[in-house]
């Protein structure tokens, strides 16, 4: 269960951080709460998720698409750059932005802090042993885990969005992981 957590919030907290080859990898929404991995197949696109793999083709216009016969959509993928790609549904304003995640670099980070990784272990079992609270103790374990790997400006950041968000859901005022969130900013 370590390894999953650990690339699970990994992805998520190294966010608030052309040509189809060179978009190989894993991509994940800002908000880490989807994750696609993307590879390049004879000129086309393949998305690969945890229950299907979809075959997306060039259509002339600089994007590829896929039709999903079980829901009769169609589905397209437009590559910004090789750290970014766009993804949505035909015919729809609002298209999903995923960013390229260094899951490797972020597996290192996480191996050298062991003393963030064990406090956002400790709070991803407080989520799954305390359901009530379960939202919360996921929360203080993504920003530990968001520690584990850089305690400068993109940690500041997201902790001090974690601790907003904390506040609006909490019954009381006081940090319930000041361990993972510093004093400073809650």
């Amino acid at each position: 269960m370590r390894g999953i957590w650990q690339a699970a919030l990994a992805a998520a907290a190294l966010l608030w951080a052309g040509q189809a080859g060179a978009v190989q990898g894993t991509f994940v929404l800002a908000d880490g709460s989807y994750s696609i991995n993307v590879e390049e197949d004879g000129g086309n696109l393949v998305v690969v998720e945890p229950n299907k793999r979809s075959v997306y083709t060039p259509d002339g216009s600089g994007a590829y698409v896929f039709h999903n016969a079980n829901t009769g959509s169609n589905f397209y993928l437009r590559v910004h750059d090789e750290s970014t790609i766009e993804a949505g549904r035909v015919g729809t304003d609002s298209p999903w932005i995923l960013k390229k995640v260094d899951v490797a670099g972020a597996m290192a980070a996480l191996e050298s802090n062991e003393e963030h990784v064990a406090i956002a272990e400790r709070y991803a079992a407080l989520a799954e042993s305390d359901p009530d609270n379960a939202q919360a103790w996921s929360m203080c374990s993504a920003v530990a885990f968001k520690r584990a790997m850089d305690d400068g400006p993109q940690f500041a950041e997201y902790a001090q969005q974690t601790a907003q968000m904390l506040q609006l859901i909490m019954t009381s005022p006081a940090n319930p992981c000041d361990d993972a969130i510093p004093a400073r900013y809650w």
